[in-house]
């Protein structure tokens, strides 16, 4: 699974209309236009001249900006520089010669009276002052754009990476799901073939599994006392199978109805000892369950015995078992925030987990 890392690649040319709803525009423009009447009409001391002025200036403000944003700055992010530049400065000096034709003949053959110079025809200064004006407001508006992009195309990235991993999720649950109630029904099978009077207890353990596999473990989080109670179900189940061969011990410390976890992350560590430490040890097998919860941590640690005669858990597990535990701690934790252990120790097999919970 690949996350988008950087939220401009999504749109680098910034060239749909896409972020901001034309609506919100023109709030924009019609309160920029108010707020550059009012200051300028200060500055006159005449607040119609400078409506009129505003009303000749702004059509040339909208259209130089979005001619910037939309068809210039595209140019410059795909490293056309000498045509964004040649196609700033011809639209730069069309909008200067249009502004001043229209405030020439239509407001005040006085151009300029914002200066101390006043003209009446284009002069450096005056070429200067617009210029600068222009470029001022098309910076101002460009940089509220990209700001306001960069906001929504990190809500974005956010949402399609929170997809992408709920997706993994779900993916990695299905593998585990047929994984289990596979090897769960072959325990089945072998009790019935017996014609062992344990099936219809084995067959009731089983149905509480999976009513907690369909209703439980598509949330989001689930409290420790439910885990441990499925927990305990699938150690029955196996238990079913061993008689006296098998001595399990579940030690549990803390609370567990107040503190939640993300679901199947502690059933397959009881499964994997089990199916590759149990069955593979033949005198003496052992299982030894621990769990402490603190307001900080989730500690569970799994011992199970095993014969170093037969082939090394560790590469035996592969494919779903643990690797999968690992992936799906990555995805819901981060790696900051957890660390899973596992080792063999004499002739114990041991698999550490611990979960931070500060952070969660």
């Amino acid at each position: 699974m690949k996350i988008v890392k950087n939220p401009f690649l999504i749109n680098p040319t910034y060239n749909k209309i896409s972020s901001i709803s034309i609506i919100n525009q023109c709030y924009f423009w019609i309160g920029y236009f108010i707020f550059n009447t009012v200051r300028w009409g200060s500055f006159y001391d005449d607040y119609i001249y400078s409506l009129k002025s505003n009303l000749i200036g702004f059509p040339i403000h909208i259209v130089l900006c979005y001619l910037f944003i939309f068809i210039y700055l595209p140019r410059l992010f795909k490293g056309k520089i000498l045509e964004f530049f040649g196609l700033l400065i011809f639209s730069l000096g069309i909008a200067l010669v249009v502004k001043f034709g229209l405030t020439y003949y239509l407001l005040n053959k006085d151009v300029l009276p914002e200066f101390a110079g006043v003209t009446s025809s284009i002069t450096f200064n005056y070429m200067i002052a617009t210029v600068l004006g222009e470029i001022y407001v098309i910076t101002f508006v460009t940089c509220i754009k990209l700001v306001i992009d960069w906001i929504k195309q990190r809500e974005l990235l956010a949402y399609t990476n929170k997809m992408l991993l709920e997706n993994e999720l779900k993916y990695l649950r299905s593998q585990i799901q047929p994984h289990f109630f596979f090897n769960t029904l072959n325990n089945l099978y072998s009790l019935t073939i017996d014609k062992s009077d344990k099936a219809p207890n084995l067959i009731l353990k089983l149905s509480d599994l999976m009513k907690y596999f369909l209703y439980e473990t598509g949330k989001e989080f689930q409290t420790l006392d439910k885990e441990i109670i499925h927990i305990k179900n699938y150690i029955e189940i196996e238990k079913l199978r061993y008689n006296q061969g098998l001595k399990v011990k579940l030690n549990i410390k803390g609370k567990l109805k107040t503190t939640k976890i993300r679901p199947m992350l502690l059933i397959p560590l009881v499964e994997n000892a089990f199916k590759h430490g149990a069955r593979n040890s033949k005198k003496n097998s052992f299982i030894n369950i621990d769990l402490l919860v603190t307001s900080k941590i989730i500690h569970f640690r799994v011992e199970n015995s095993f014969s170093k005669q037969t082939k090394p858990i560790t590469a035996q597990i592969g494919g779903i078992g643990l690797s999968n535990i690992k992936k799906r701690l990555e995805i819901n934790y981060g790696l900051e925030n957890f660390s899973f252990n596992t080792f063999d120790e004499k002739n114990k097999y041991i698999a550490d987990l611990k979960i931070n919970l500060k952070n969660d």
